[in-house]
């Protein structure tokens, strides 16, 4: 009961002071989009798929389900033109979240659209513009709500009216924009930065007839890929601050990767594989342990929170855990290896 009270009172504070509920994912450095959607297409494969599942509060048996959050996103290059090194490219994508949490299963479906266009600067520079049309649904299940109303001093009489002012759910119009920049530098190493503002319709959460309209959200990204003396090691350092209203977040860490077998460049037959840990700080909440591997063009890994908030009270330092899985391909693989078929 203690656990609970103190849980709900955290929550009621964080929801005060964010008005509303946005995503909040750790391993958002294998799937730059998440939070930018000018990211999307900007790596070196042609097309990628990326799925993470979150488990969150699951120590804290008074809160039911805990949270629970599934990303799904897909990435594809559509045109490339240019010479002398200067690419320019379309790419689109498609986004979706779905995240269940507490007792009152409020679901939340997250649906946009990432599109941009990437200009070749120079050799070494490349500058993305997109956007990112959407909808935001929510849903709560109101049999499980309790209301003053429905006191009679002693417990709740569910056979009394609800609060009738309150909708069980509604659906509102999304819309994001960013830029992203990255620099290839002359040592196989590389550096990007990222600047996105979600939200930017100011979609309104139409629980009643008066309902709060979101913040807008203000997220600066930044990291490197880092080549070492040592070939098969490479370090890559991430950060990702967002804003909504009065509150933010601020993360930073650091990947290491090691090559555990070298691919073949040429013939393709033999896969590389490579093994990436890495340990990340989000400010006043938590501290993030990943690891992960690389085997040919598939990725998967985990991710573990323990907290440092208040919240640890509740949870006994266990956050959030996350799996994921991601899939690179390109064009001309997937296509010869259809006619073979």
């Amino acid at each position: 009961m203690k656990s609970k009270f103190i849980l709900s009172i955290t929550a009621l504070l964080a929801l005060s002071a964010h008005a509303q509920h946005d995503r909040l994912i750790s391993n958002w450095s294998q799937s730059q989009v998440i939070y930018n959607p000018a990211a999307v297409a900007t790596g070196q494969n042609d097309m990628s798929f990326f799925a993470n599942h979150r488990s969150q509060w699951l120590t804290v048996p008074d809160m039911g389900i805990g949270m629970r959050t599934n990303f799904v996103n897909g990435e594809f290059k559509v045109k490339e033109s240019g010479s002398l090194g200067n690419t320019n490219c379309f790419g689109m994508g498609f986004s979706v979240l779905s995240d269940q949490t507490g007792t009152a299963n409020l679901t939340t479906l997250s649906v946009s659209v990432p599109f941009n266009y990437t200009i070749g600067l120079d050799k070494r520079n490349k500058l993305s513009i997109g956007m990112s049309p959407g909808f935001i649904q929510q849903s709560s299940d109101r049999g499980s709500q309790t209301w003053e109303n429905q006191w009679n001093g002693t417990g709740f009489d569910p056979a009394t009216s609800v609060e009738n002012s309150i909708n069980g759910s509604y659906a509102t119009m999304d819309l994001g924009a960013g830029i992203y920049f990255q620099h290839q530098l002359q040592s196989r190493s590389s550096i990007y930065f990222g600047y996105a503002v979600n939200h930017l319709v100011k979609p309104k959460m139409a629980w009643s007839f008066t309902g709060d309209k979101m913040y807008m959200q203000m997220v600066l990204q930044g990291g490197a890929d880092i080549a070492t003396r040592n070939k098969d090691l490479r370090i890559q350092p991430n950060i990702l601050y967002f804003r909504a209203g009065k509150t933010n977040s601020f993360t930073a860490g650091v990947t290491f990767e090691n090559t555990i077998k070298e691919g073949s460049k040429i013939t393709g037959i033999n896969k590389s594989n490579c093994v990436n840990y890495g340990v990340y700080y989000r400010h006043k909440d938590a501290v993030v342990a990943t690891f992960g591997m690389k085997v040919d063009r598939f990725r998967f890994g985990v991710s573990f929170d323990a907290n440092t908030s208040r919240l640890n009270q509740a949870t006994g330092g266990i956050g959030g855990a996350e799996l994921y899985f991601k899939a690179l391909m390109n064009y001309k693989k997937f296509n010869s290896r259809s006619k073979i078929k």
